[in-house]
């Protein structure tokens, strides 16, 4: 073996540890971009999943607000109803015992 030989037989070994090197780097890159893109994906889901969510909360509050509102009306129409029941039947009572 000639000595030319060995420095080109290390500079060549060197360049191709270079490359793989610089291949691992872009590998890593590449993965951590991976990792980030499903991360982002993942709370943009998240996000959505909360939107969604709040916007069935708020629907169900309305349902129930609208629901209380109406048991609401419906028990003062009860008590109007009752007093006028009462109203009505009063005069009779107090003509009977005159």
């Amino acid at each position: 073996m000639n000595i030319g030989n060995i420095r080109e037989f290390q500079q060549s070994q060197m360049s191709k540890v270079e490359r793989r090197k610089e291949e691992e780097k872009l590998i890593k890159k590449g993965v951590y971009q991976t990792k980030m893109m499903i991360r982002s994906q993942n709370m943009e889901t998240l996000d959505e999943e909360s939107k969604k969510s709040k916007e069935r909360t708020e629907l169900s509050r309305t349902k129930n607000q609208e629901a209380a509102t109406k048991e609401q009306t419906r028990k003062k129409t009860d008590v109007h109803t009752e007093m006028k029941k009462m109203l009505s039947v009063s005069p009779k009572n107090i003509a009977l015992k005159i």
